[in-house]
């Protein structure tokens, strides 16, 4: 039986092939003077609730190449308008009816416009249509097994994934604007996974303090959502002669906000079908480092031998 593909989305449940998204994809660069006359609404539960206010904060703060506005996933239609733009939670699955095979769900932050022949009337009541769509960039995000099994509860969710998302909270969402607004404003068009290696900043990382969260430890399961079993310290990190420090997600994004002093910062982000390890300025959001592997496999020692050598690279 041929696997059915199913693009979920906020508004709309629409056929579509699955396709490749890096850890930051940038295209269709051409709407980008267009949207810069316009407002781009980040859509989410509801942006009224306590734990949405730091992350509506955060986002206002950071996405400086327009107007922003948060608003309730409800209120998407309404507000679209021809130089308006959205950024929202996507989805990607592909279901299968054989025993055999898994779902797989590539989640993702995306930022998106249309080309204009939408128009909003509360009395006819015509949904938006997803071919009316223009995607202009999205960041990949890591989901836990019952967000990859479940993208819909999201939508249910406050704004903080109630930790369902790895690669996420108010800190990382901060430098993630960042470096997408950087991206738009210098309007290449990019995939992530072409390897980063910023020399220069590497070498000024690696006499530094290198920080990682803990969750690259977790040995983590195919097809299970059990997160118990751990690497131990020397699995991970035998051999890799930098100094770092290991800290929960949590207290990582707390430190992106509060401290003044930029430091550099490690993720790791696994879809079902590949992984991406970065690194981070903390205070400009740039990403230094990215490297790819299509295969989604945990974190490893290699991982960071190879991050060592391309720091020590002239």
């Amino acid at each position: 039986m041929k696997p059915k593909h199913t693009l979920i989305t906020l508004i709309a449940i629409a056929l579509s092939p699955l396709f490749s998204f890096s850890q930051i994809t940038l295209t269709n660069t051409a709407e980008v003077a267009k949207i810069k006359q316009g407002t781009t609404y980040f859509a989410m539960k509801d942006p009224a609730s306590p734990k949405a206010a730091t992350y509506v904060d955060a986002i206002k703060k950071a996405y400086t190449l327009t107007k922003v506005e948060c608003i309730k996933y409800t209120d998407v239609e309404k507000n679209i308008a021809p130089n308006n733009s959205f950024v929202t939670i996507g989805a990607n699955m592909t279901t299968s009816n054989s025993t055999l095979a898994s779902t797989e769900t590539r989640i993702y932050l995306e930022l998106w416009t249309t080309n204009g022949k939408y128009t909003y009337d509360p009395k006819k009541r015509r949904h938006f249509n997803q071919a009316d769509k223009i995607s202009i960039a999205t960041i990949e995000l890591f989901a836990d097994f019952f967000a990859q099994n479940n993208p819909s509860a999201l939508y249910k969710m406050d704004y903080d994934a109630v930790g369902h998302f790895k690669n996420w909270g108010t800190g990382i969402i901060t430098n993630y604007l960042q470096q997408l607004t950087s991206l738009l404003n210098k309007g290449t068009e990019t995939l992530a996974k072409t390897e980063i290696a910023n020399k220069e900043a590497l070498q000024k990382m690696a006499s530094s303090t290198l920080f990682i969260p803990d969750y690259v430890l977790t040995k983590f399961a195919k097809n299970s959502d059990d997160e118990s079993k751990k690497y131990t310290d020397k699995e991970i990190f035998d051999g890799f002669t930098q100094t770092y420090k290991v800290l929960p997600t949590a207290e990582l994004n707390d430190k992106i906000l509060t401290n003044a002093t930029p430091f550099y910062y490690l993720l790791f982000i696994k879809t079902p079908t590949e992984k991406f390890v970065t690194v981070t300025n903390s205070q400009t959001g740039e990403i230094i480092y990215s490297a790819y592997t299509g295969s989604a496999t945990n974190f490893k020692a290699t991982d960071l031998k190879e991050l060592q050598k391309a720091s020590l690279k002239k």
